[in-house]
């Protein structure tokens, strides 16, 4: 009896420990406040500002101001779309990325830009070059077709550096929360001349 009191208590402190390490995941969207050092503040575009730890594994991306011909057969791009009633996704969003960061985010999910809308990201398997644009992105478990209205906010999305977040800058940071509630930066896109990264 005592043994199985034992284990039953061993077992419930393995699981309050497991709820304890649980770190969420959030995006947050605004403009570099302050950095100092590995110290991020960031003024979210729906107010208040949120403060964030960087660190040598902190992913960094730059965006840079891009164009729908700017997408090639051999691109891989994400699309952040919108469902307008019982019409297809609409395209609000296009992120083109660089070869070495290819994979980012590969598939379809649920995105937080506004209600119901989805990232999808993936190579381009089929492509016309009309106006509207039409795009076939294939992935891993599937494929999504979007047709992409003309003057959809487009970027170029490549490696980036801290030296980048100077205040003002307008960024995405990718986070996570410890169990001390310490927010960690995973990645952080910060855009270049006034772009504005569009994830």
């Amino acid at each position: 009896m005592i043994r199985q009191l034992a284990a039953l208590l061993t077992l419930g402190c393995l699981v309050a420990g497991t709820a304890r390490a649980a770190e969420p995941f959030a995006r947050y969207r605004g403009t570099v406040e302050t950095r100092d050092g590995e110290t991020l503040t960031i003024r979210q575009r729906t107010g208040g500002s949120v403060t964030m730890l960087m660190n040598p594994k902190t992913r960094m991306f730059t965006a840079t101001e891009g164009r729908l011909r700017d997408i090639k057969p051999e691109s891989y791009i994400g699309i952040v779309a919108v469902r307008e009633g019982d019409g297809p996704p609409k395209p609000t969003e296009v992120t083109i990325f660089s070869p070495s960061e290819r994979g980012f985010e590969a598939g379809s999910q649920p995105w937080d830009t506004a209600a119901g809308a989805t990232l999808t990201a993936g190579w381009i398997a089929e492509i016309s070059w009309q106006t509207p644009r039409r795009v076939v992105l294939r992935y891993t478990s599937g494929q999504a077709s979007f047709t992409i209205p003309q003057g959809t906010r487009t970027t170029q999305m490549g490696p980036g550096e801290k030296a980048l977040l100077v205040e003002g800058a307008e960024v995405t940071a990718f986070v996570r929360t410890d169990a001390a509630g310490v927010i960690h930066a995973d990645l952080v896109a910060v855009g270049r001349q006034g772009a504005v990264p569009t994830l």
